[in-house]
């Protein structure tokens, strides 16, 4: 879960989404329960605001969007696959498989 928690910082750092990314690095280096209440939380798999919502869209969906987006796919199918999952996380999962899909 680590290295693809290294992935979704990178991909947040790209994107200068910093604050992002520092959330993402504060999981990594944080205790075990601190990762996995990251890997739950809102801020990570909620809606307006979070980081499957709006990272890296700054007025429309770059390539820059899509390599964050693809980041958060293997990260949640990995959260399903163990059960470490938010609420949302299948649903933003199961977008950005169809997304990928269509290649938009």
């Amino acid at each position: 879960m680590i290295d693809l928690l290294e992935r979704l910082a990178r991909e947040l750092r790209a994107c200068d989404e910093q604050s992002c990314a520092s959330a993402v690095e504060a999981a990594i280096i944080g205790a075990a329960e601190e990762r996995t209440a990251f890997l739950e939380s809102n801020a990570l798999w909620g809606g307006a605001g979070s980081i499957a919502d709006q990272a890296g869209i700054r007025g429309n969906r770059g390539d820059g969007r899509r390599h964050i987006e693809r980041a958060l796919r293997e990260l949640g199918h990995e959260q399903i696959r163990v059960g470490v999952v938010n609420s949302r996380t299948s649903m933003w999962v199961e977008a950005f498989d169809q997304w990928a899909a269509r290649g938009i």
